[in-house]
């Protein structure tokens, strides 16, 4: 297990994981709609006689790679000098 000196706060630690992990899914599923456009779906009519319209979606293989796009972001910055939320609240390394 990593020891810090000091210790990081708790709040600062899972802020920063959570801003991170909002960060990179919604960034990187966002650029994979654009590359992997999914097919237009008809709009469906709710009971309520109102009309839904799909804005967005990724189909089985984007979403595989966008969870190995997400690992390999905490894997490769996490070794590199800290995520970017990590150097925003200017988080020391772990020793």
């Amino acid at each position: 297990m990593a020891t810090y000196d000091p210790p990081q706060p708790l709040w600062k630690r899972n802020l920063a994981g959570v801003l991170d992990f909002l960060l990179v899914a919604i960034g990187f599923a966002v650029l994979l709609s654009m590359l992997f456009p999914s097919p237009a779906r008809p709009p469906v009519t709710l009971s309520n006689g109102a009309t839904a319209h799909e804005i967005f979606g990724l189909g089985t293989w984007p979403t595989l790679l966008l969870v190995v796009l997400i690992i390999a972001y905490f894997v490769v910055l996490g070794r590199t000098g800290g995520t970017v939320f990590q150097r925003i609240f200017r988080m020391r390394r772990a020793r």
